[in-house]
């Protein structure tokens, strides 16, 4: 079907429930993340193992997400993207019920591993989805509910979180899913399953080794970073290091002779989109990276209970929500780069004053540098994905979309990284079970320091003009 006919069809009544379905899917995806936060605490005391071996439960979801959304996002334009997005739903939700009776680390790792995956099929067709059903003129504002899905998510996983924990326990936190999968299914079976692919389907249009090569490159790079954390500079870390660059050249390789290749040329020979990346990875880095850290922080230096500590991420994830939409809003009426800029100066401030959190701190001071990070991170992200999809050809917008929301994986991926490997490094107790872990107060401020740095060098990138 040629793509005048599949956007206009995508165009009639049935949009708002293509956008209210995607946004639910969206919404479900992010409560899992939020809840899951909250709970590691407990999962990590439950299971016996460490602040470090526990982050893999966050890690690997990541890695999966990263990996392949931008498979996901070429079969978007290659195959029926709300099938696409049916089937992503189906496998999340299955292994929501894999998680939650998992009997140790490495069954739910490998839950976590299989809701990547369902995932990245979600979210990987998700704007390709919006983009077919709303216009540039009026993408502003979907893109923003979109967000606003998101962040809505993460602010009700947060207190949700606690609450199940505390007098449920964590499994009841995956559990939470089952009824929310089976009624997006429902609601978005009917307008998602006739969407036609705009393209028809042939191997030479789907970059497979690309696929293949680009997952391996950041495996690899994933195993490197751990074991330095782990075991310092030696022969294993190299090898795994050194195979990564190996890969990443073969990749970029294959790239530039590929027909149709994941990292399209078109898209990264354009400076908006180039910088907007950028500043995806510099923000979701340090944003996400404390928001790891912080209920083992606020558990171990506050000594607050799951549910207190679910409260008090509430007031970061509730400010992003409230927000988000207005980003895109107001975006659409003065301009992107005035508001993304605003958000990213809002980040910074919250992430430096966490660097002078103590105990003394009260629990007011301490939940308003929560909403400051939350203000900022709400009004950062729609601007900028509008600022990238701006000028993109129609044929490619699926694809510029996935490869935003693999960026954004890709920060949190590498964020949570960093946060853990500097822990890890300055504090004495980072190799003990949770339960047996001592305050290390001095770690925590120094993990947040380096997060208000990446978030220095983030601004400082958001300053550059973005002319094509």
């Amino acid at each position: 079907m040629p793509a005048a006919a599949a956007t206009a069809k995508t165009r009639a009544p049935n949009r708002r429930v293509i956008l209210l379905t995607v946004c639910l899917g969206a919404f479900m995806a992010t409560l899992d993340t939020s809840i899951v936060n909250i709970a590691l605490p407990q999962i990590a005391r439950d299971f016996g193992v460490s602040l470090v071996q526990v982050s893999w439960v966050m890690l690997i979801y990541l890695l999966m997400n990263v990996s392949l959304l931008l498979t996901s996002g070429r079969l978007g334009d290659l195959l029926a993207p709300g099938k696409l997005f049916l089937l992503g739903l189906a496998v999340f939700t299955g292994a929501s019920a894999l998680c939650g009776v998992s009997p140790g680390l490495v069954w739910m790792v490998a839950g976590r591993g299989l809701q990547g995956i369902g995932g990245s099929l979600m979210l990987g067709v998700a704007p390709k989805l919006i983009a077919l059903a709303f216009g540039e003129g009026e993408r502003g504002l979907a893109l923003g509910l979109f967000s606003t899905a998101f962040a809505t998510g993460i602010s009700v996983g947060a207190p949700l979180g606690g609450i199940i924990t505390t007098y449920l326990g964590w499994p009841f936190i995956f559990f939470v899913n089952l009824p929310i999968g089976a009624g997006v299914f429902w609601v978005g079976s009917r307008v998602l399953r006739p969407i036609k692919a705009q393209k028809g389907w042939s191997w030479q249009s789907f970059d497979l080794w690309g696929a293949v090569i680009l997952a391996g490159t950041l495996g690899l790079l994933l195993l490197g970073l751990t074991w330095i954390r782990k075991s310092g500079w030696n022969a294993w870390t190299l090898g795994a290091l050194g195979l990564t660059a190996l890969l990443g050249l073969a990749l970029h390789g294959l790239e530039r002779r590929h027909p149709a290749p994941l990292l399209h040329r078109e898209l990264w020979r354009r400076w908006p989109f180039v910088l907007g990346s950028l500043a995806v990875v510099l923000t979701f880095a340090p944003v996400m990276g404390v928001f790891f850290l912080l209920p083992f922080f606020l558990e171990q230096v506050y000594h607050y209970t799951p549910n207190h500590t679910g409260f008090m991420l509430a007031a970061l994830s509730a400010s992003n929500a409230l927000v988000a939409p207005f980003g895109g809003y107001l975006a659409d009426r003065l301009g992107n780069l005035l508001i993304l800029r605003t958000g990213a100066g809002l980040i910074l401030a919250g992430l430096t004053a966490l660097i002078f959190t103590d105990p003394e701190t009260s629990t007011l001071s301490l939940a308003a540098r929560f909403v400051l990070i939350g203000l900022g991170f709400g009004l950062f992200q729609a601007p900028n994905l509008n600022e990238i999809l701006l000028g993109v050809k129609s044929a490619l917008i699926g694809l510029a979309a996935s490869t935003n929301a693999v960026l954004k994986n890709l920060g949190s991926l590498v964020g949570i990284t960093l946060m853990v490997s500097v822990f890890a490094w300055l504090s004495d107790n980072h190799a003990l079970p949770v339960s047996a872990v001592s305050p290390d107060l001095a770690a925590f401020q120094e993990a947040f320091a380096l997060a208000a740095l990446v978030a220095a060098f983030n601004l400082l990138a958001n300053l550059l003009p973005r002319k094509p």
